[in-house]
């Protein structure tokens, strides 16, 4: 009967195979699009790069810029790109609904933010995995006390799907010194291999082949919190020995699995670069063939009669050659026809292309000195517009299971506080703030004070008609699009009893004054009463 390490590698060379084609096309786009990667050589040499192959640099360029934009409009830390908010919209109107809200958002940002958690740093290679390669893998784990993001190298990644779609299995196959494998996971539990490696000085740093192997349990014993009955199976094996070193578990799948867009029955994702891969080529040809004509034109190559040469033919500039005394043959620039200029014209248009495959026709603002506001706020509308559906998944796979883990792990650690009564049960939900929310939050306020401009000759000719307008939910939801925060805020209670306070104080007042009024009027009357009895006596 084979072992549970027997079976597992067993079902990872399975996976392995089934990912051939897919090595040969990313490594195809790695060569000519993003050359620090490597999906071929098995024993990577750290730092190496090959750009051989690469002459013209519109592709690697506008990866890099598509990348930037991604994570400008996925998680820009210049704005707040997240809001956490409930299912209920009347629970989100309570006071202390939306202060809890807020300051848990403004933690989990504040913990993004953080260098410790490698989010960004995480991100940013992800981005580039993605818009190279389609896939990009991202591995959340609570290391140390601490949630930290880290990207993994796609080329050590095989995925296993279900016909859901979902993914059910991950490998992850990559070295380790055999030092390091004994002190991760502890020397009693290495193979014998491994064990005398570590033993012997000269071998301590060879190589360990490791074999990470993270599966959906088809079963637990929820009434056991151990490691072992954990919805996601955790295993590390070596793999030439088939040993096992170690067993555990997670709530969640710790792999983090992003798609920039997917084919119906296929678990890796594509890309930009593989869509445009046969231009980026063709380029690249052209490059390599106009530099070729580039040199044919400046250094041509020479015409010389046989035997007319003292010494060898020099093309340098500036060079001196010799020629026999008495000979015409003078030595000539042979014209090969070479227009370097034509082929910049063909590799214009076909660089065109390739900044369109990368949204970067859509997502560059040019000539800004000559747009207005009106025409920016449009353009990047339209920007904005062609790339959301590729937002949508990158949400869904990307951002809302980081989120949801960092909040429950921020929640199991103290770092928010207890959330109030009033949403026990409620499920909480995320909105995204990006820059097409921004946009239009920014257009709504704009028609709003539009509308308010345009009705202002209205109301000076019917001053009544402003009744109409629920001046408290206006303000409220103007506060609530310019992310003011909450405790700047007075409650809706707050206001209502202050409200009802200076009423009462009016009325008070208004009481007071007419008591004074009547007290001064019933004084007046006094004195007339007795002015008039005076003068009565003195009639008399």
């Amino acid at each position: 009967m084979a072992t549970n390490a027997e079976q597992a590698i067993k079902t990872f060379k399975k996976s392995k195979s089934d990912r051939v084609n897919w090595d040969g096309h990313w490594q195809d786009i790695a060569d000519y699009v993003l050359p620090t990667r490597d999906f071929q050589t098995k024993q990577k040499m750290k730092g190496s790069q090959r750009r051989g192959t690469i002459y013209n640099t519109t592709a690697p360029e506008a990866a890099v810029q598509l990348a930037a934009a991604l994570e400008g409009m996925l998680f820009n830390t210049g704005i707040r790109w997240f809001e956490l908010t409930t299912d209920d919209e009347s629970v989100n109107k309570l006071h202390e609904v939306r202060e809890w809200l807020y300051d848990s958002t403004n933690r989990m940002l504040a913990y993004f933010d953080n260098t410790n958690s490698h989010f960004s740093l995480s991100g940013h290679e992800a981005a580039l995995d993605l818009v190279c390669f389609g896939t990009a893998v991202i591995l959340a784990t609570d290391s140390d006390g601490i949630f930290k993001f880290q990207a993994r190298d796609l080329s050590g990644i095989y995925l296993k799907a279900n016909d859901a779609g979902d993914i059910v299995d991950v490998y992850r196959e990559f070295t380790m010194p055999a030092w390091e494998v004994a002190e991760t996971f502890g020397m009693e539990n290495c193979s014998e291999n491994c064990q005398k490696c570590v033993e012997d000085p000269d071998k301590r740093d060879k190589e360990i082949t490791v074999l990470h192997y993270v599966y959906k349990r088809m079963s637990t014993d929820y009434g056991k919190i151990d490691k072992l009955n954990k919805d996601w199976a955790s295993c590390y094996y070596e793999l030439e020995a088939k040993h096992t070193l170690s067993e555990g578990g997670f709530d969640e799948n710790p792999y983090i699995i992003v798609r920039w867009s997917k084919a119906s029955e296929e678990v890796y994702g594509r890309s930009p670069a593989m869509e445009v891969l046969p231009t980026i080529k063709v380029v690249n040809a052209m490059a390599r063939t106009v530099l070729e004509a580039a040199e044919l034109a400046v250094r041509p190559p020479v015409i010389v009669g046989a035997g007319s040469m003292e010494g060898p033919i020099r093309t340098a500039p500036g060079s001196i050659m010799y020629v026999r005394q008495g000979t015409r043959d003078i030595p000539q620039p042979f014209n090969s026809g070479a227009r370097p200029d034509i082929g910049h014209e063909m590799m214009d248009r076909e660089e065109a292309k390739i900044d369109k495959a990368f949204f970067a026709d859509r997502l560059s603002l040019p000539e800004l000195d000559r747009m207005t506001a009106t025409e920016i706020v449009e353009r990047r509308q339209q920007g904005l517009m062609v790339i959301s559906p590729i937002l949508s998944r990158l949400y869904a796979e990307w951002l809302n299971p980081v989120i949801a883990r960092t909040f429950k792990w921020m929640m199991k650690n103290g770092y928010l506080d207890d959330a109030p009564e009033a949403i026990a049960g409620i499920r909480i939900k995320v909105n995204y703030v990006s820059p097409m929310a921004i946009t239009r939050r920014s257009s709504v306020t704009q028609s709003f004070m539009q509308g308010m401009s345009a009705a202002q000759i209205l109301v000076q000719a019917n001053p009544s008609i402003l009744e109409n307008l629920d001046t408290d939910a206006v303000f409220r939801a103007l506060m609530t699009q310019n992310n003011v925060d909450p405790q700047f805020l007075r409650s809706e209670q707050e206001v209502a009893m202050m409200r009802q306070q200076e009423q009462e104080q009016q009325q008070q007042q208004q009481q007071m004054a007419m008591a004074q009024q009547a007290a001064s009027a019933a004084k007046d009357a006094g004195s007339a009463a007795s002015d008039l009895g005076a003068l009565g006596g003195l009639v008399g």
